[in-house]
């Protein structure tokens, strides 16, 4: 790996003569602020999406050098490895992550009410919402809400075979309003060196893990874990899962609900790309609502009954 100082370098207009394209950031989960590496004897193409810099060098400080990737992939060990490895895979299609199923101890270990999040809606929404504590309790337990050290709250992605795939980390003001510190829990594994650092582990819905409690319950989707806890305490007779994401609405995601009710709720601006993506989905009887399409931009169900 002669000269590889040289070869692989932080993407930037001088250095490929384009624009720079700043993506999320894999450990700290901010947008637009992680520059990669490029290979700039291959067409300057990104040498991985996990190598690069993220541009919170306080607060986050990630940074996986290219040397370090290679150490971490010897079998990888110079550039005509890696752009073979390229070329093959985009002759092949795309294909879901191997999952590695994480301990249900960290599930259980976090259970708490600790969170702010947490008590934001179990003190403040619940009363506005119409629940009762028992309805709360519920929640709190039907979902596995789960709380960080700094008092974030997890949002734990179970699939509906039990098995933790990941956990979404988020940081919630006292008003419940969302603060942009987030993280996954696999991102901090891989940081304490329990998780290959090129891990991605496939998605799920949120609240998937309840499927199997609630086989009759029809289903409701919305884009955000947050909406998704609201909703349940407003109308429980609903089972509410959530797709982290105006993208998470994928046909892998969607395959466990197969022969299942499902009723889908957009953010405002985001039924189009919704719509057609349900469209593409075979075997699922499903329903779309254009009710959030009259608000601004990135309205939620959650908006509307707490206001």
């Amino acid at each position: 790996m002669q000269n590889n100082d040289y070869r692989y370098q932080l993407d930037s207009p001088r250095v490929t003569g384009r624009r720079q394209q700043k993506t999320t950031c894999p450990q700290c989960g901010r947008k637009r602020c992680f520059v990669r590496y490029v290979d700039t004897q291959n067409q300057c193409q990104y040498l991985n999406d996990q190598v690069g810099r993220c541009d919170h060098e306080q607060s986050c400080g990630y940074h996986y050098k290219p040397s370090e990737y290679f150490r971490d992939h010897p079998w990888l060990s110079d550039g005509q490895s890696v752009a073979a490895s390229l070329q093959q895979k985009q002759r092949q299609p795309p294909r879901q992550p191997e999952l590695r199923e994480l301990d249900f101890g960290l599930v259980t270990g976090s259970h708490s009410e600790l969170s702010t999040f947490w008590q934001w809606l179990s003190r403040e929404a619940a009363p506005r919402l119409g629940a009762t504590q028992d309805d709360v309790e519920r929640v709190f337990h039907q979902y596995l809400i789960g709380s960080t050290r700094e008092s974030d709250i997890i949002f734990w992605q179970i699939d509906h075979q039990l098995r933790v795939r990941t956990g979404h980390i988020m940081c919630y003001g006292p008003d419940g309003h969302r603060l942009p510190r987030q993280s996954w829990v696999h991102y901090r594994l891989q940081q304490r060196g329990e998780l290959p650092l090129d891990y991605q582990p496939p998605k799920c819905l949120y609240g998937e893990h309840l499927l199997q409690s609630r086989p009759h319950a029809p289903v409701a989707i919305v884009e955000s874990e947050k909406t998704a806890l609201v909703m349940a305490l407003k109308m429980p007779e609903f089972l509410w899962l959530a797709t982290a994401g105006c993208g998470g609405l994928t046909k892998e995601k969607l395959a466990p609900l197969q022969g299942r009710k499902v009723c889908v709720f957009p953010d405002s601006g985001c039924y189009r790309k919704w719509h057609d993506q349900l469209q593409q989905t075979e075997g699922l009887d499903w329903r779309i609502s254009d009710r959030l399409e009259q608000y601004p931009p990135n309205t939620d169900l959650a908006d509307l009954v707490l206001n």
